[in-house]
């Protein structure tokens, strides 16, 4: 399917990974649609929520669930080749995605989708797991958050940059998956980071997402 949803304010993407009820919550009041990545329309009937759209090649969905939506909202994709959280990134345009249920459960599933977010650099998606949110870091990021916040960055590929505002700058530091990433690191000031380019996961605690929807 080649066709895109487009829409013009903040989208929740709901996966059919393990999450929160609170967080469900949280993430629903922040956004102005929902759309759910396969299994996910599961999780999201739940919690009492119909998406505008789901998307992918159906494996997943109870017939329960599938019942309770008309041909239209279905955007079946029967490609093995992507995941879920691919399949909505590509089809899907919006200011901004908070996703929940990607992050968790299966670790290779984990893994793939924080590929995707390198795989999208366009679209500016906020992921919640248990305890952290993480997202691709932009051109330039700058951020205030509490002194002493766990900051972490981690190089999904060889890059380099520069900081301020941590502990431990990262400044002619090259980062690698395979040789030295940047977790663990310090909040001291104001953080202002970018790179040479755009494959680097930023994690932080999730009480923090607002901090992020507002400078992302």
């Amino acid at each position: 399917m080649d066709r895109s949803i487009n829409f013009t304010e903040t989208v929740m993407l709901v996966g059919n990974g393990p999450y929160s009820r609170n967080d469900f919550k949280k993430a629903l009041l922040k956004s102005s649609s929902v759309v759910v990545a396969d299994g996910g329309a599961n999780a999201a009937h739940r919690e009492g929520v119909k998406a505008k759209f789901v998307i992918g090649d159906m494996d997943s969905v109870s017939t329960k669930v599938k019942a309770l939506y008309s041909k239209d909202e279905f955007c079946e994709i029967d490609c093995q080749d992507s995941t879920d959280l691919e399949k909505c990134l590509h089809l899907v345009i919006a200011p901004k995605f908070i996703g929940i249920g990607f992050l968790g459960g299966r670790l290779d599933h984990e893994l793939a989708n924080l590929s995707a977010l390198v795989k999208f650099p366009e679209q500016k998606c906020i992921l919640i797991g248990s305890r952290d949110i993480c997202f691709l870091c932009p051109d330039v990021l700058s951020i205030k958050l509490p002194v002493g916040t766990r900051f972490s960055v981690f190089p999904m590929s060889s890059i380099e940059g520069a900081s301020q505002g941590l502990k431990y700058p990262i400044d002619n530091l090259k980062l690698n998956p395979a040789k030295k990433v940047g977790t663990s690191n310090e909040v001291v000031s104001k953080v202002q980071l970018s790179f040479n380019h755009r494959s680097a996961i930023i994690i932080l605690p999730k009480k923090y997402l607002t901090n992020v929807l507002e400078v992302l």
